[in-house]
């Protein structure tokens, strides 16, 4: 229905316009066009995004794969990223971008939760590039990928003696990191880890009156410098005061 216009709505011409008031249906049905067109537009915006040139510079492809490594929920593309990644190394072997690349490809498996794939990256990328600016950067990161598989102290620990290791290298070369104190605090952790282990074992040997066994790994608790320096150094020491008394009293 035609609503009129009040006077200050006149035209040049002296003419009246007509303002429209459309029905809740045509309104309806205009805003999902508009939605429509709206929607077109981006998705020619993409596709035409999506059909320009690659990058084809080691540049351009360490950039494009910042930016997918880093990028938000709608721009963040890891198996694109690895793959520029890749094709720096491969493409540009000489280029100062393939310690970046390793790097970055590393990086990007621990983005998607590959941990174990990840952590060796880290390490060989310290081991082979350690005056590198990411060098630090790398070591602590293998150092957390490694911790993934961190047990308790009654299973395994294969991987508490990994990440021990490694912390003590970075304790020692970079003890004005910014992650120092907190890698401090994760050997801390292996050493009661690994101390607690050999403890248990030990404990497990004495019940069945195998003490040989059970002094070896109370003595790997009592010969390690790091190692005695924890709560189960008097633990240890308690046991191995008991099984001497039980072998004097088994030969008497």
């Amino acid at each position: 229905m035609a609503e009129l216009a009040d006077a200050s709505d006149l035209g040049s011409d002296g003419d009246y316009p007509v303002r429209v008031q459309l029905p809740p249906s045509a309104r309806s049905k205009l805003k999902k066009t508009t939605i429509a067109i709206i929607s077109s537009l981006l998705l020619i915006k993409l596709t035409h995004c999506s059909h320009s040139e690659p990058p084809n510079t080691p540049e351009e492809l360490y950039a494009e794969a910042m930016k997918k490594t880093e990028g938000g929920i709608f721009t963040a593309d890891l198996e694109t990223a690895e793959e520029y990644f890749r094709k720096i190394i491969e493409l540009f072997p000489t280029s100062k971008y393939v310690p970046k690349a390793n790097f970055g490809i590393a990086y990007v498996k621990m983005k998607k939760g590959n941990y174990a794939e990840a952590g060796p990256l880290f390490e060989v990328f310290f081991q082979r590039y350690r005056s590198h600016p990411q060098a630090p950067d790398a070591l602590y990161l293998a150092i957390k990928c490694y911790l993934e598989f961190v047990d308790t102290p009654d299973r395994d620990i294969t991987y508490a003696v990994k990440v021990r290791e490694l912390s003590s290298i970075f304790i020692k070369n970079f003890p004005e990191n910014d992650k120092i104190k907190e890698v401090q605090n994760i050997k801390q952790r292996m050493l009661e880890i690994i101390a607690q282990h050999n403890l248990e074992i030990a404990e497990f040997y004495a019940r069945r009156k195998l003490f040989e066994p059970s002094i070896e790994r109370i003595n790997e608790i009592l010969k390690d410098e790091e190692l005695s320096q924890t709560k189960f150094r008097r633990l240890a020491e308690e046991l191995k005061i008991r099984i001497q008394k039980q072998r004097q009293e088994m030969n008497m």
